[in-house]
């Protein structure tokens, strides 16, 4: 841990940082991490909580302008969405089918170290296309949700992308819906404009397709 700050996922990491690390280019969310990993054994270890009084401050300008987003692609359509909103980022396990539930919305449940969890078709919640079996560069995206974590499979994962609101352009009048009522922002990159999801529009879209 030389040259890192105690607690760095709550300086530099995603879990009330500032998101700067650049260890986050390659593990994507702090939980990947060999560093929060081993900091989690020693928090085990210990006979006493650990002390949660101690944290940096964070230039509230910098906080205000600066962001970042986990960037995946659904089909042609390159998607960002807030770190803080993703548990963790997998491979791409078969997807056990569930009867009565292939409508779309729900896939069906994949195992995850062991751990069932259900999988949505995010592409057809937003009306991106249908789904398929994925590719060699599938990826399975694990998300918060207040029922627990959910997963939707994307056909590429590109990584943590750095971004301010002064980079950003609106969305276009030409996004349709559902999509449209998701993206806050676009972001222009190498590999074409990046639809920025608000974190709270993608709950809500998930949470319908668990009980609509």
């Amino acid at each position: 841990m030389t040259g890192l700050p105690e607690r760095c996922w709550r300086v530099i990491g995603v879990q009330g940082g500032d998101q700067s690390c650049e260890r986050l280019l390659e593990v994507l969310h702090c939980r990947n991490c060999p560093i929060y990993a081993a900091a989690a054994r020693q928090l085990l270890d210990r006979e006493s909580p650990a002390d949660e009084s101690i944290e940096r401050p964070i230039d509230p300008r910098r906080a205000a302008s600066s962001h970042t987003a986990l960037v995946f692609r659904l089909g042609q359509q390159w998607l960002g969405l807030p770190p803080a909103l993703v548990a963790e980022v997998a491979g791409n396990p078969p997807v056990r089918r569930l009867a009565h539930r292939t409508d779309g919305r729900i896939e069906g449940v994949v195992n995850v170290r062991g751990e069932l969890r259900l999988c949505v078709s995010l592409v057809e919640l937003l009306g991106l296309g249908r789904r398929d079996a994925g590719s060699a560069t599938a990826r399975l995206v694990l998300v918060e949700h207040e029922s627990g974590p959910l997963a939707f499979r994307c056909d590429e994962v590109r990584g943590l992308l750095p971004y301010t609101d002064d980079a950003t352009e609106p969305p276009p009048d030409t996004l349709r819906a559902p999509l449209d009522d998701c993206v806050r922002a676009m972001m222009p990159s190498a590999s074409g404009h990046v639809a920025l999801l608000d974190a709270h529009a993608v709950t809500r879209l998930l949470r319908s397709a668990l009980f609509e």
